[in-house]
């Protein structure tokens, strides 16, 4: 397989992320309704966790990492998995899933930002049009769809989540260089969920807030969270970074505020406008031109 097919399958890899993690904050608010935050946070990640282990021994064995791999798996541990899951799950629960996933919907804007100021990344004609595609789809859902009972106070750690995330991405590029990206998301989750599961054994009084919370309908959600969208999308998500770098894979994230509006009129039957399908259009343009796919016509001098 050459380069351009890799390109190609690490992008449509990245659009499957965008879907998974748009339902997901969805999931993650429904069972905010059943679990305290730091009983669901550690449930979430050590069943991904677990999974993750299984796949990655089965794949490469007990992969041996080197000292400066190890660095930037902790890093990814601690900022991608550990504070996201923390600030992400309070922060979802303090306010409406609207907000939730229109300010995780800007992490493209401060991965491109951070870029520019951490590693002198020069911002390109298309990825500046790509940004200002996603956010005018942004504002498009802002604009056509009611926010919900909202709170600053949720919409903050909301933020914290998606800045946590953005800077933990960084990392990936550098563990990839060695180690599977498999292995580096395994290795990753299982150090974050140990951290997670330790913090809820101390903070914990009780790990659930009803006996419904253990019913089928919760436990499929909980599952379909954990295996499908927490572990699946984190190999996809990292595989993607590994081809096409953190500041294109973060273009992607644009379309999760999208993902999340028609997830939850699907789930919750809320009415869509003209406006969310119009923002949808602007999302899906802006992903093209900022991932390189469709470039501008250069003229000749």
């Amino acid at each position: 397989m050459d380069e351009t097919d890799e390109r190609h399958r690490a992008l449509s890899a990245l659009f499957l992320v965008v879907f998974l993690w748009g339902v997901n904050t969805i999931s993650i608010k429904y069972l905010t309704d059943f679990f305290p935050p730091l009983a669901l946070a550690p449930v979430r990640l050590s069943l991904a966790a677990v999974f993750l282990l299984l796949i990655a021994y089965c794949r490469h064995g007990w992969h041996k990492v080197d000292r400066r791999a190890w660095r930037s798996i902790a890093g990814i541990a601690v900022l991608s998995i550990f504070l996201h899951q923390i600030a992400l799950t309070y922060g979802i629960k303090a306010t409406s899933a609207t907000h939730s996933v229109i300010i995780l919907g800007s992490s493209p804007l401060c991965t491109i930002l951070l870029a520019n100021v951490l590693f002198k990344e020069a911002f390109t004609l298309e990825k500046c049009m790509g940004i200002a595609l996603g956010m005018g789809g942004l504002a498009a859902v802002i604009c056509g769809k009611a926010q919900g009972a909202a709170t600053l106070y949720g919409d903050l750690l909301v933020f914290v989540a998606m800045f946590t995330f953005v800077c933990g991405c960084f990392f990936v590029k550098q563990a990839t260089v060695t180690v599977p990206p498999l292995v580096v998301t395994a290795y990753s989750h299982g150090l974050g969920a140990a951290g997670l599961m330790l913090l809820g054994l101390i903070v914990n009084p009780v790990w659930t807030y009803s006996p419904d919370s253990l019913g089928i309908n919760t436990l499929a959600v909980l599952l379909f969270s954990s295996f499908i969208s927490t572990a699946i999308g984190a190999v996809l998500w990292n595989m993607g970074i590994q081809k096409v770098g953190a500041t294109t894979a973060s273009l992607f994230q644009n379309a999760s505020p999208i993902v999340g509006v028609f997830a939850s009129a699907f789930f919750l039957g809320e009415q869509l406008s003209w406006l969310h399908f119009a923002a949808l259009s602007l999302v899906l343009v802006g992903v093209v031109f900022g991932t390189g796919m469709l470039r501008l016509p250069v003229r000749s001098a």
